[in-house]
């Protein structure tokens, strides 16, 4: 992709500035500059290409994710969570499952929400638009062995396996999702919508952060930004602003503005358990792509997938409990990881503090999650002993494990211990949930923020709920959405403004 760069001594102006180039950023871009529309997108992480893609999660860590790859909402327990910084966000670094998010649970947001156009039926055109730019589909030939099990589990325990379509054009199973995609073959947005917004004339700057937003009587001016390194300072007006920064950093970046009320109140996330499960014979998970199949039987509050495995995710598993399971690295590629996530009813939030760069994000689990997590974690070892696993390791630091079902058994219903229960999430919304119920809603029906006719919000964020399934198809379909409004109704303001 043709890049640019800033030159502090450059003035910036476009019809419109995106911040963030993810799924929400990218899909914005798409539809504006298809419109002839001037566009500058700013983001705050390195382009890496995928000749240039990090050789280990490890260090692909360091490049792409934000904060080394994790990052902790506080709570009991804390939540670890993971976000991609670069271009693409985070489809360069995501497993690449295109789900769509149920059409019963589309139908009730709508009502709960009062979100204006809304019906299943008006989002399905925005859903196949999203599944056609990223070629979802069913990954053809052997699945491998860690897509086995799961299917062997579900077989065994009578419980509903789905396959999951992925992100993919010619993928050949090399297993580094998590490190940006070698080969091209994951359809990412830096693979997909951003080239083609950059063939029509789309100036995407990377390495740069956004500060703040500037309001001038009332409406957006444009954007306050630096250099990531903080060795310069750039100011890019534009007559329209949309932020597409993500569930964390865009309700960071509107308080930082100045933009209060029920932005960043209503977090949503997957809390998701997880176990590491052994087989007596190897099972190479490292060779084979991330599981291709999911136990769908509990869904839309409960779902059972499997892990991108690699000895780099294999050590982080063990370093939650080093001291009683560092003898097990010597029989890695007998292991595979597996996980449990669940739709919760507890909410988190994000809150800027003056001086801190970071935001304060914390997340508070209900009884009722207590009892789903407690539930799935039980199921989560059933279905691992049903594939023929020898021995389970849930993710609860001190835990032995179980070497049997009876063992399993004994311990149900599991008593997860809320100091010693590890929880995890790349999965996260809600922050600026959108409609038209102002006790509950932060933007409206199409992510405009109240009062600023000129900013917009058109990522993550904007989802109620927590849709139980991965988000990046609904974000991308959010996305579209709020820009063909914008340009439907908004537009016209940017041309008399010229």
């Amino acid at each position: 992709m043709a890049l640019e760069t800033i030159n502090p001594q450059t003035k910036l102006e476009a019809d419109v500035v995106i911040i963030g180039s993810g799924a929400g950023g990218a899909s914005v871009a798409d539809v504006l500059t298809k419109a002839g529309i001037d566009v500058i997108m700013l983001e705050e992480g390195p382009s890496v290409p995928a000749e240039q893609a990090p050789e280990t999660t490890a260090k692909a860590f360091t490049v792409a994710w934000r904060h080394a790859g994790i990052t902790a909402a506080l709570g009991r327990p804390p939540v670890a969570y993971g976000e991609g910084r670069c271009v693409g966000g985070g489809t360069e670094i995501n497993a690449a499952i295109f789900q769509r998010t149920s059409d019963e649970l589309l139908a009730e947001w709508a009502q709960r929400f009062k979100i204006s156009e809304f019906s299943p039926e008006a989002m399905k055109p925005y859903y196949d638009r999203a599944a056609s730019v990223v070629n979802a589909s069913l990954t053809q030939g052997p699945p491998g062995r860690p897509t086995d099990i799961l299917i062997e589990a579900g077989r065994a325990t009578g419980w509903k396996t789905s396959m999951l379509e992925r992100s993919q054009r010619g993928c050949v199973g090399t297993n580094a999702c998590p490190n940006v995609c070698p080969t091209g073959g994951k359809q990412s947005m830096s693979r997909t919508l951003l080239p083609q917004a950059l063939n029509r004339g789309l100036r995407l700057f990377p390495d740069i952060r956004v500060r703040n937003i500037r309001l001038e009587n009332g409406q957006a001016a444009g954007v306050e930004a630096e250099a990531r390194d903080g060795s310069a300072q750039y100011f890019v007006r534009a007559k329209t602003v949309f932020v597409c920064a993500g569930a964390i950093q865009t309700p960071a970046l509107l308080q930082r503005s100045g933009i209060g009320g029920a932005i960043g109140r209503t977090l949503q996330m997957h809390p998701t358990f997880k176990v590491i499960a052994e087989w007596d014979e190897p099972v190479n998970a490292h060779l084979h792509r991330h599981p291709l199949a999911a136990i769908t039987e509990f869904m839309p509050n409960q779902r059972i997938g499997g892990s991108v495995f690699s000895p780099g995710t294999f050590a982080l598993s063990l370093a939650e409990d080093w001291e009683n399971r560092k003898n097990l690295l010597q029989r890695w590629q007998h292991f595979g990881i597996y996980y449990g996530m669940i739709r919760p009813r507890g909410q988190g939030a994000v809150r800027a503090l003056p001086i801190l760069r970071d935001p304060l994000v914390s997340f508070r689990l209900t009884h009722g999650d207590w009892q789903n997590l407690t539930e799935i974690s039980g199921r989560l070892g059933e279905a691992m002993f049903a594939a023929g696993a020898r021995r389970v390791i849930p993710s609860i630091t001190g835990h032995p494990g179980w070497t049997t079902m009876a063992e399993l058994r004994r311990d149900l219903p599991l008593k997860l211990p809320p100091g010693r229960t590890n929880l995890m999430t790349v999965h996260l919304f809600g922050s600026c949930p959108m409609g038209e119920n102002t006790q509950a809603c932060a933007v409206d029906s199409f992510g405009r923020v109240g009062g600023i006719g000129n900013l917009v919000v058109a990522d993550a964020s904007l989802i109620p709920e927590a849709p139980g399934v991965n988000p990046q198809g609904t974000i991308m379909a959010l996305a579209f959405r709020a820009a063909e409004a914008w340009l439907a109704q908004g537009a016209r303001n940017v041309s008399a403004a010229a």
